[in-house]
């Protein structure tokens, strides 16, 4: 059997395994004999083999979240599956997507794709944009290392329309941004020569028409880093994208895109400087946009340098909400610990009165403690210790004397103890808070990633 045959019987045989649950009896010569393949698939290998006969050969996409050769789809919405198949013309750069529909135990051609050019397939998806229960194809065509190109068919009655034809892309984000219950397709452009950076939406309506909006991102953004889906303040749909760049103040900005007045629009973006001025950050700062309540809102994070009795520098992260209209609410402030891998929520009153510094000197303990700082006399009085242990009795000394163990993660033991009487100072500090205020760090709010 060819290396090409072997691929499809592979193919085929996943595509109709299905779940077994409950109790089974059976015998050692059934366990170990091949699972029945149904006529209809045998069929349907049938007719691949004569699409590879003719020259083509499997092109599965190289990106997004469908990355199989052959796929199974249920594009009308009926509840049974079509087959979707990607293939390549070695030579001719053709790229054909072959869409199989099974009509009385047969899989036949329903309708092929025969206009893609490039290298490779980059992603496909699929996407009901019109709330009609049909799936649209959203393809992207790779054109080359760094070329791409983004295509929308309409698959009514399996006929093919190319309702968006060739648009340039670097990143495609499915997000509902109007909030209408139908996704919506976004991409974005990096800059060029000739223009800035760009994010544009499609959106499809219920009569068939195409409506296109751009929305200019930040001046001196180089790259995306993560695009992230959530809400505003208020519950309307936006899109938060951290980008790495050049800009006055830092070298990360968060563009954040969302309809205003029926608009597709940058709501974060200076006209002035052209910039998302409130949402740079420099690179020693770097933190993605994050869900940091769980509540749908993303916040943006900014940096604040902290008291400290030390020579090394310490910094809050102060958590912006952004309203429609482009302003920003703080919602919050966290320490984040980012090489122990905690971090603790911080009351409002402790903002300019709390200095913070790390004690190592203890064999596997890291130790965070936060004081209290005079403004009038410039003294220190420390009230909180939060402590990370390691080693053979981690547990054990995670409660000694008045410490109070908050967590364990993999071999890692975190604890806490009161220095002062809680709320001394006139300061929120208690058992309580330093319990619900305690995080561990997830890694993507520090490093981010495209989506």
């Amino acid at each position: 059997m060819s290396f090409k045959r072997r691929i499809i019987v592979c193919l085929i045989t996943a595509m109709v395994i299905l779940p077994i649950t409950g109790c089974l009896s059976i015998s050692a010569d059934e366990l170990f004999s091949l699972p029945e393949v149904s006529a209809e698939y045998l069929k349907l290998q049938a007719q691949i083999n004569e699409i590879l006969n003719q020259g083509a050969e499997f092109a599965p996409p190289t990106g997004g979240p469908n990355r199989q050769a052959v796929q199974l789809v249920d594009l009308n919405g009926t509840g049974s599956s079509e087959v979707v198949a990607f293939f390549a013309v070695p030579g001719d750069s053709s790229l054909l997507v072959y869409i199989f529909e099974l009509i009385d135990g047969d899989y036949v051609i329903a309708e092929i794709i025969d206009d893609g050019v490039g290298t490779d397939f980059e992603s496909v998806r699929y996407v009901d944009m019109d709330g009609d229960g049909v799936k649209e194809l959203i393809i992207g065509w790779q054109m080359g290392p760094a070329l791409r190109y983004m295509s929308i068919y309409s698959i009514v009655d399996f006929h093919k329309q190319e309702i968006v034809k060739g648009v340039e892309y670097t990143e495609i984000s499915i997000f509902d941004m109007t909030g209408n219950g139908n996704e919506d397709v976004v991409i974005f452009r990096m800059p060029t020569p000739e223009a800035g950076a760009v994010a544009e939406v499609y959106s499809l309506m219920q009569d068939g028409e195409i409506v296109q909006q751009e929305a200019r991102l930040s001046t001196g953004i180089e790259s995306i880093s993560r695009i992230l889906q959530g809400n505003l303040i208020g519950g309307s749909p936006a899109l938060f994208v951290d980008s790495d760049g050049s800009f006055e103040n830092g070298s990360l900005v968060t563009d954040i895109l969302a309809f205003h007045s029926d608009i597709f629009t940058n709501i974060s973006l200076y006209p002035e400087t052209n910039v998302s001025e409130d949402t740079v950050r420099q690179e020693w700062q770097r933190m993605a946009s994050a869900d940091i309540k769980g509540n749908g809102i993303i916040k943006v994070p900014t940096a604040r340098l902290l008291k400290t009795q030390s020579e090394t520098e310490y910094f809050a992260i102060d958590w912006y909400a952004f309203r429609s209209s482009g302003y920003p609410s703080r919602e919050l402030t966290t320490y984040h610990n980012i090489f122990d891998e905690w971090f603790l929520i911080l009351p409002d009153d402790w903002r300019e009165k709390v200095s913070i510094r790390r004690e190592d000197s203890v064999p596997g303990e890291r130790t965070i403690v936060f004081s209290y700082f005079d403004e009038v006399d410039g003294w220190h009085e420390d009230f909180l210790k939060i402590f990370k242990l390691s080693g053979d009795n981690a547990r054990q000394r995670a409660v000694e004397g008045d410490r109070e163990m908050l967590m364990t993660e993999g071999t890692a033991v975190y604890a806490f103890e009161l220095i002062a009487p809680p709320d001394s100072f006139d300061l929120t500090f208690n058992a309580a808070m330093v319990r619900d205020s305690f995080r561990l760090i997830y890694t993507d709010w520090i490093t981010g990633s495209a989506s």
